[in-house]
């Protein structure tokens, strides 16, 4: 058990915090966390499905029908009771966030019963504070918790974080044991602990009894089985994606300098122990900002399969949630998530959009920025965060200055050789690279980006397997004069989207960025 979590818990039990709010769905691990602070005498617990239960035994004391005790009943007997003995004495309310949300439906209505309950609890809190023969405290244990604002200054919130290193070896060590397993070793525990982290205790049981029950054993090479559950759980939480990294740097045409200055980051990345020990700054990430469909996106992918770390990313639409203080809590929750699986990269695509109107009347969206920020200039965990965006003309400043990110790159439309790797990229991956590209065809393509290069690729392959279907035979011609007459028939981005891609160059020379071919600043004046 983390010592950490029992410290802060003790602490908020000394300073007699009316309310002590713990957000978890695993509440056998809560109940050992308060076991080890509190103890079991003089802990008195209710849930919606036994209601008054007995804490050490679980056993259900409400369950008859004549010694029903609904929760506002449970909360004003122990409100009026009067202390026998001066000890402390602790109500655990699980899963009771129905009980306690008092806003008003559709239709105006306030329950009576909630509001009583919100009462009740305000009551508890401030006898807490002021009698000082009233030594209640109340521990709200739910998955989810939003107090009303009557409570919120009484209460106070316990973090549970994630396992580290040292629990997650633990619990590998002890399944290893109770299940007798003959050929594992430390090497094993070495690569199982990436996949492991940023799961909760009770996942990483699961993980493991899944990986157990598979092939009867536990090894390194269960670590794809445990990513792919992984995966799904991260899904559920909504706030986080984990996407899959078949891309390497090889895959990106051009950007040459963009992709030495990855390099660079990933031998510290991957030696990032020794490079704490020897007082080497965590790297932070990096911001591309640049044209549509020239990489951006695919740089995030690349970098993750050459730190040989999990690729997560950020939807800053998902955040947003309905209810008062939900967007700011679920960006500190995927950013925990994303902390807990360090080594990572975070990807967030099109930043742009959450942030371009920060400082207008968006008072959350503000918050979360300030929150981000904030998070950005302290971060110290080994999170390389990758932000994308199309468009940096209403980005605040505060998101491009120096000590948020490393780097800043700006992505232009590729020249003439990047052009030319493009083509060469893509047709590899067609099984086509014996094809070669003349200097007509590249000029061709001039204003093209790499998402029209690989529409000509694609709509040139498709031209020539109808072909061979009509000719019978099963192969694809790919020839240089279909690619060329394809590429001057295919309308480029910089045409379709010229006032756009004009604008984007004018804010390039205003800025000061890095330029992600040559490596070189962009402003000009």
């Amino acid at each position: 058990m983390n010592p950490k979590i029992i410290s802060n818990f003790q602490k908020l039990i000394d300073v007699n915090t009316p309310i002590i709010c713990i957000q978890d769905y695993d509440f056998a691990r809560v109940d050992e966390i308060l076991k080890a602070v509190v103890g079991t005498k003089n802990v008195y617990e209710w849930n919606p499905a036994t209601g008054t239960t007995d804490f050490r035994t679980k056993e259900a004391k409400g369950r008859m029908k004549d010694n029903e005790e609904p929760l506002e009943v449970f909360l004003l007997n122990n409100y009026e009771a009067e202390p026998l003995n001066p000890q402390d004495k602790y109500l655990v309310l699980k899963d009771v966030q129905d009980y306690i949300n008092v806003s008003a439906g559709e239709s105006g209505y306030l329950d009576p019963t909630k509001t009583k309950i919100k009462s009740l609890l305000q009551l508890i809190a401030q006898r807490r504070l002021y009698d000082r023969s009233f030594s209640t405290t109340v521990i709200i244990v739910s998955p989810f918790i939003r107090l009303p604002l009557e409570l919120e200054k009484y209460a106070s919130y316990l973090e549970i974080p994630f396992p580290e290193e040292d629990e997650i070896k633990d619990l590998i060590q002890w399944h290893v044991k109770v299940n007798e397993f003959e050929n594992y070793n430390e090497e094993d525990t070495v690569k199982l602990m990436p996949s492991l982290k940023g799961l909760t205790a009770f996942e990483i049981d699961r993980m493991l009894d899944m990986a157990m029950s598979s092939n009867g054993t536990l090894t390194a090479d269960d670590q794809k089985m445990i990513l792919q559950h992984k995966k799904q759980m991260v899904k559920k939480s909504g706030l986080l994606e984990l996407i899959d990294t078949p891309e390497s740097l090889s895959s990106i045409g051009g950007m040459n300098a963009l992709k030495k200055y990855l390099e660079q980051k990933e031998r510290v990345i991957k030696h990032i122990g020794k490079a704490i020990e020897q007082k080497v700054a965590v790297p932070k990430g990096i911001f591309i900002v640049g044209m549509p469909g020239c990489g951006k996106s695919l740089c995030a992918k690349a970098s993750a399969a050459l730190f040989g770390t999990p690729l997560l990313k950020m939807d800053m639409g998902s955040m947003m949630g309905k209810y008062v203080g939900e967007s700011e809590g679920n960006l500190r929750r995927a950013i925990q998530i994303a902390e807990a699986a360090a080594p990572c990269v975070l990807w967030i695509d099109e930043i742009e959009k959450a942030f371009s109107g920060v400082g207008g009347n968006n008072d959350i969206m503000t918050r979360m920025f300030g929150y981000f920020l904030s998070w950005m200039q302290d971060k110290r965990s080994a999170v390389y965060v990758i932000a994308t965006a199309n468009n940096a003309d209403n980005l605040p400043p505060e998101l491009k200055r120096k000590g948020r990110f490393d780097e800043i790159f700006c992505v232009n439309l590729p020249n003439d050789e990047e052009r030319k790797a493009i083509f060469e990229v893509h047709l590899k991956k067609k099984g086509k690279n014996d094809i070669k590209l003349s200097d007509a065809l590249v000029k061709t393509t001039e204003g093209f980006n790499g998402a029209d290069i690989e529409a000509v690729v694609n709509e040139a392959m498709e031209e020539c397997f109808i072909k061979s279907l009509d000719k019978n035979d099963g192969k694809i011609d790919l020839n240089l004069d279909v690619l060329e007459r394809i590429a001057r028939n295919t309308i480029s981005i910089s045409k379709s989207c010229q006032k756009q891609i004009d604008a984007m160059k004018k804010v390039f020379g205003e800025s000061s960025f890095k330029d992600a071919t040559t490596g070189e600043m962009t402003k000009t004046k």
